[in-house]
């Protein structure tokens, strides 16, 4: 098995990134991890910090929240720390509704009358219509980063019943709509790390590794249950696995990493067209 990055994400995969030390959002259709970046915007703050312990002493709490003057002063942010706190409170959650493509959703100023970028959530990285001396500018905005960019966060998910023919073990996945039958693959290894000794088919069909499950004939019948009031879980297409038994051992899992996908697919459709001709 050769072993590749994950490239598509469901919003449960998302979400349970929802914390500080490990931050994830998602933006126009991209996971961003703004972990580095939350950690780099909570030094901006140069602000005599006071503590939220009850008993001051030489040490703090756990429960201990750092607090800074500028809130109790009326200010809406202190640097660029106001807008940290902001992402994190939406840490593993969809901000798209603040931007209009890369930019920031836009309305007409109440004091200059002019159109300006509606930073509800923070400050921007343009300077502000009126002039104000807590702004502080973005070299480099992380909303147009493309280096804290992890992957795609799926359209749609949909459930996936894979059985083992061999030792009869069933195991329902939810995976992304756009995904191929060798990313979903990358999903079942830690139930089964020899796939490549096996053949997968639906309904008697030889599946195409490179291909989705929609490609390859499965389809997602949910809103069909849905219209005639039937719950969504009636049926679940299930994938049969049938042991090729060809003596092969699966190398270590990280025997190789690369982030082409089309690469890695190329090589086990044609490693595994010699095994048993079934791709088409």
């Amino acid at each position: 098995m050769i072993y590749t990055k994950q490239e598509w994400y469901t919003p449960a995969e998302v979400a349970i990134h929802n914390k500080a030390s490990d931050c994830w959002v998602t933006l126009n259709g991209k996971v961003r991890n703004l972990t580095p970046w939350l950690e780099q915007q909570m030094r901006l703050c140069h602000c005599t910090k006071s503590c939220s312990c009850a008993v001051k002493s030489w040490y703090c709490g756990d429960d201990c929240v750092e607090n800074c003057a500028c809130f109790k002063r009326g200010f809406f942010y202190c640097d660029a720390k106001r807008l940290a706190m902001t992402i994190l409170a939406y840490a593993g959650k969809d901000v798209s509704h603040w931007f209009k493509g890369d930019e920031w959703i836009q309305y007409t100023h109440p004091i200059v009358g002019s159109v300006t970028s509606y930073h509800q959530h923070g400050p921007g990285y343009r300077q502000p219509v009126v002039p104000s001396t807590r702004w502080r500018p973005h070299n480099a905005p992380w909303w147009l980063d493309e280096s804290n960019v992890v992957g795609k966060v799926t359209a749609k998910t949909r459930p996936i019943r894979i059985t083992n023919t061999l030792t009869g073990s069933t195991v329902t996945l939810e995976v992304c709509s756009e995904e191929t039958i060798y990313q979903i693959m990358m999903r079942y290894l830690p139930y089964n790390s020899h796939m490549l000794s096996y053949t997968w088919r639906y309904l008697g069909q030889g599946l195409c590794y490179s291909r989705t499950l929609e490609e390859n004939g499965i389809p997602d019948e949910r809103d069909i249950f849905n219209d005639v009031a039937l719950p969504e879980n009636m049926h679940i297409p299930g994938l049969l696995l049938y042991y090729n038994d060809d003596l092969t051992e699966d190398p270590p899992k990280d025997y190789c990493f690369c982030k082409e996908q089309h690469c890695l697919e190329n090589q086990t459709e044609n490693k595994n067209k010699n095994i048993d001709g079934f791709f088409m």
